[in-house]
């Protein structure tokens, strides 16, 4: 029995419910170290289940979808089969009692936020994958970058991009490429037609296994304008201060006055009023934004993903805190970096990759 296992059967006894049915893929990838129980590539819930009780766990899928599940999901546990024709409903084989569900379900107590909660905390072999995850993730997005020309389309930079990922068994859940005004026009810039003529930004988020990171990188054709490089220094003032306050134990809710402090003293005051800052990663892209109101604690052993915003420019990587300090998980170790000094600590964070002007 695993862990995992052991640590939902206990929360379901506290909640006091005879089992919960989990549906959602963050959830089950977590569960399970892996599996999804997916085919709709973008869906947040599977076409399988898992009911889980004080004394065992039940795989419930269609008929037409077990066999694959059988055969090739990671299940580290001992599970029992249900299984029901694909033109009916899971509800005709579900047992009766008090439940509760990662999805909206009739008579069944919602449990998602519970078990955000509970998620927090990566062991040693998440914690490897992860890191194996930044690193790819990473090289894939500065390789990508690196071969930028004049003229090449925000769709070829994705195309680029999307087919990377998917030679290494990574799936690109989110893509934003922004050319030029549109870096600073859309805060969330899906990728156009529009052709690359001096500068662009590329934002990656990507799964693998259940695990989520999230990185941008920022290019130039010919050496940026003093005032970017300016606004792009200030933004890494304000990340350095946003991971050296994202301590294990401190709430989010005190963090994100920390954020606001820091927008003011590095000279802009309200910036952070103009995009969420990220917060909290691992089996979710954020596992939550984090905001004044977000309740709860920085767990130990667990991701953040920051993405804080100035005109034009972001500042955007994965880190692991541990007791031992902050690890960053999206860098190749090949791409131009902006020192920051905070006491003893040295911070390094993403500096724009200048390349000829032209072709």
């Amino acid at each position: 029995m695993s862990e995992k296992l052991t640590r939902l059967q206990r929360a379901i006894a506290s909640w006091q419910l005879d089992g919960v049915l989990l549906t959602r893929r963050d959830n089950i990838a977590w569960l399970t170290e892996g599996a999804s129980f997916y085919v709709v590539e973008r869906a947040e819930t599977g076409v399988a289940s898992l009911l889980i009780t004080q004394d065992k766990v039940l795989l419930i899928a269609p008929e037409n979808e077990m066999p694959r599940i059988l055969a090739e999901e990671p299940l580290p546990f001992a599970c029992e089969t249900l299984s029901y024709p694909w033109f009916q409903s899971s509800f005709h084989v579900l047992p009766q009692g008090q439940f509760g569900s990662d999805t909206p379900q009739n008579a069944m107590s919602d449990i998602q936020q519970a078990m955000i909660a509970l998620r927090q905390g990566l062991n040693a072999n998440e914690q490897q994958r992860f890191k194996a995850l930044g690193r790819e993730t990473a090289q894939i997005v500065e390789g990508v970058a690196r071969q930028l020309k004049p003229g090449k389309t925000e769709w070829q930079v994705e195309a680029d991009i999307v087919a990377a990922c998917l030679t290494r068994g990574i799936r690109p859940m989110c893509t934003l490429v922004a050319a030029d005004e549109r870096i600073a026009a859309f805060k969330h810039p899906v990728p156009t037609q529009k052709k690359l003529q001096r500068q662009m930004l590329i934002t990656l988020g990507a799964e693998r296994h259940g695990l989520h990171v999230s990185l941008t990188r920022l290019v130039h054709l010919g050496e940026p304008e003093r005032a970017l490089r300016q606004r792009l220094n200030a933004l890494c003032q304000i990340h350095a201060d946003m991971l050296c306050a994202t301590q294990p134990g401190h709430s989010w809710s005190a963090l994100f006055r920390t954020i606001e402090d820091a927008y003011q003293r590095h000279g802009h005051v309200d910036a952070w009023r103009d995009h969420h800052q990220g917060g909290p990663a691992g089996y979710g892209c954020r596992d939550e934004i984090v905001t004044p109101e977000t309740h709860g604690n920085v767990g130990n052993n667990s991701a953040v993903a920051w993405n804080p915003t100035l005109h034009g420019v972001k500042s955007e990587d994965t880190f692991l805190l541990t007791a031992e300090g902050c690890e960053a998980l999206t860098r190749s170790g090949e791409w131009p970096m902006i020192k920051v000094k905070r006491g003893e600590r040295t911070l390094y964070f993403p500096d724009w990759l200048v390349l000829p002007a032209s072709a």
